[in-house]
């Protein structure tokens, strides 16, 4: 019985030792990733480093669980990782909105344009705001919208998330911009692709089962 438990004690150690080791490689790509960038904010996505977004997510998550032990918090703080994502802004009028501006106005100086993608990843807060402004423009007011047509801004990216969903909300936004209205099923027929999302969509928003994100979205339509 000792030795098995014996036994039981070493894998368990070095279990422990190899992940300490993988946890650790991955703090160092972070660290890489903050020389390179300039933040340690790795986005998730096809066109950068997912592996390390997705490890960055899994952090976070399991901050917020209680779950990640204050030696990675503290290791991770040291390289000024963001604990709420940048891309994850839901009410941009919180945030700085001059300082916003400014940095969106100094964008546009270097690129020509107010274009910024939301995994922006010189400045991710910027992606994530910017993203955000187009949402709930109809919540912005009248002053704020003026100032951001004063400077340029985009409402309408020319960039395309990849996602299935975006892909059928941009296929309803254009039916919505033909037809004046979002009725699909009326038009097309209630067994078309288009008009079962929708409806799908709408049974998702009567049970509130929808992200703010997505439901800012479609009350473009």
């Amino acid at each position: 019985v000792a030795e098995r438990l014996a036994r039981r004690e070493a894998f368990a150690a070095r279990a422990t030792e190899v992940s300490d080791l993988a946890w650790e490689a991955m703090r160092a790509r972070l660290a890489r990733y903050k020389e390179d960038w300039g933040n340690a904010d790795a986005p998730l996505g096809p066109d950068v480093d997912g592996d390390l977004g997705r490890w960055c997510k899994v952090q976070r998550q399991l901050r917020d669980a209680g779950r990640l032990a204050m030696a990675r918090v503290d290791a991770l703080d040291l390289l000024c990782f963001s604990w709420v994502a940048p891309s994850d802004v839901d009410d941009p009028t919180r945030a700085d909105w001059a300082g916003m501006l400014a940095r969106l106005a100094a964008y546009r100086d270097e690129h020509g344009d107010c274009d910024v993608k939301k995994k922006y990843q010189r400045d991710p807060a910027l992606g994530g705001w910017v993203a955000a402004v187009r949402r709930c423009r109809s919540e912005l007011g009248a002053a704020r919208v003026a100032e951001l047509d004063q400077i340029g801004f985009v409402w309408q990216s020319s960039r395309s998330c990849g996602s299935a969903w975006m892909s059928s909300f941009r296929e309803l936004r254009a039916f919505h911009a033909v037809h004046g209205h979002s009725d699909v099923g009326a038009v097309l027929g209630d067994g078309h692709e288009l008009a079962r999302w929708s409806e799908a969509m709408r049974a998702a928003q009567a049970k509130e089962a929808l992200s703010p994100k997505r439901m800012a979205h479609l009350r473009e339509v």
